[in-house]
């Protein structure tokens, strides 16, 4: 029998899995703020306000953390402090240099606690020097402005409260986060504050009277009246009800600006409410309990003013009775 003639053989073509390639590595960089964050108890806030600050150092280098230089931080210190060639000024002010700077060895700190890194390569860089800030209070008569632009706005009741509460010297993120608990009809419970500057914060007459016809209206709108609800709440189509965010704030105090012509924010009114006080001969260790500062450092900037008045009278009383200069 003649052979049987063998087959052709028949190529079978195989196809390997391989996992998809990500064009875009993680940054381990990135991963150790997420773990310097996670380990602080802060505020969304503060949380973005740290990431943000150390997002200036991830642009301007690609080195790790581990491998990062006492001298590539004074370098980075010279770019915070560069100058615009063609105004000649600084491109940030010397606050947020400093800030920024700050922020960048407090995480270094941590790096070296968590044993990220051997060495602090921030620890022989010196943060800038600043000048005293001065008190960014609002005159009277732009206060009224204020006051009377917020009746004008499209919801007139939650936007006068909510200027006056301001006005009583809370930062705009204690404002959003409080509760109608947080309101006995007389002050002010701040629970939740920067830095855990909690506090009680007494209302003036008219205040509580603005507050109060807020509420009313609010009982009107068909809004829930509960303890634990906000006592500052959205009117928009998308939020309503909600609890007002600080987005929300900035967005009255813009409405603000546009009707008055004033440039303002509402840190201005912590800023005025307590310069006022001092200015009005109230204790500042009083006004200071009021504010919840826990730095006599901080609150120097609101005494400065009195300060000044107070000397310029002493010198009148001394001088001109006698008039014992000659100039």
């Amino acid at each position: 029998m003649p052979p049987k003639s063998v087959p052709d053989p028949i190529l079978i073509p195989i196809e390997r899995a391989t996992a998809p390639v990500s064009s875009q590595p993680t940054d381990l960089r990135l991963t150790r703020i997420d773990e310097f964050l996670q380990a602080r108890s802060l505020s969304p806030n503060s949380q973005k306000a740290y990431r943000q600050d150390l997002n200036h150092f991830l642009r301007w280098t690609q080195t790790s953390w581990a491998a990062v230089t006492a001298r590539q931080v004074a370098q980075f210190k010279g770019y915070l402090l560069r100058k615009d060639p063609q105004t000649g000024k600084r491109v940030l002010a010397d606050s947020s240099a400093c800030r920024i700077l700050g922020t960048l060895k407090n995480f270094y700190g941590w790096l070296l606690k968590t044993r990220y890194v051997t060495e602090d390569p921030t620890v022989s860089v010196e943060l800038p020097k600043l000048s005293e800030p001065d008190a960014q209070n609002l005159p009277s008569q732009q206060v009224e402005q204020i006051l009377t632009a917020a009746i004008a706005t499209s919801l007139p009741e939650r936007n006068l409260a909510l200027v006056s509460v301001l006005l009583h010297g809370l930062r705009a993120s204690e404002a959003v986060n409080l509760n109608l608990e947080d309101y006995d009809g007389q002050r002010l419970f701040i629970r939740q504050a920067k830095a855990d500057s909690k506090g009680i914060v007494p209302l003036a007459p008219q205040t509580r009277s603005r507050l109060n016809a807020y509420l009313t209206w609010r009982q009107q709108q068909g809004h829930a009246i509960e303890p634990t609800s906000p006592l500052f709440v959205s009117q928009s189509r998308r939020n309503w009800g909600k609890r007002l965010s600080y987005d929300g704030i900035r967005k009255v105090v813009e409405t603000i600006e546009q009707q008055t012509g004033l440039s303002i924010h509402a840190h201005q009114f912590r800023h005025t409410f307590a310069t006022n006080l001092v200015l009005q001969g109230m204790n500042p260790y009083h006004v200071m309990t009021l504010t919840r500062h826990r730095s006599t450092a901080s609150f120097r900037r609101y005494t400065k003013a009195a300060d000044q008045a107070a000397a310029e009278t002493a010198f009148y009383e001394t001088v001109e009775p006698n008039n014992s200069m000659s100039i």
